[in-house]
């Protein structure tokens, strides 16, 4: 009989989960915590054979989004005022 070596896998543990109504299923606690996925975590899922794949969303372009947002509602500036004076071309540049 051979000794077997305790090691630390290396490989992600498999668990099973059950599909609930819409499609639903819960990501155990442990892939969540990992993975820093939370109630409000948007995730890409796509097919890759016969497999689902889900990853959290790359947020880059959202968060570049909203710090814009919030720098234009922090310094009064209209979105659609911006974009028709960029359309009629009716915005003057300062320069220093």
């Amino acid at each position: 009989m051979s000794e077997r070596i305790a090691t630390k896998r290396s490989y992600p543990v498999v668990k099973k989960v059950r599909v609930w109504g819409k499609g639903q299923f819960t990501i155990p606690s442990e892939m969540r915590e990992r993975l820093g996925i939370n109630e409000n975590t948007i995730l890409e899922v796509f097919q890759a054979g016969k497999a689902i794949v889900a990853t959290p969303e790359k947020i880059t372009v959202k968060e570049l989004a909203a710090s814009v947002r919030k720098e234009m509602a922090r310094n009064g500036i209209d979105l659609e005022k911006l974009l028709a004076e960029l359309r009629e071309g009716s915005h003057e540049y300062k320069t220093d």
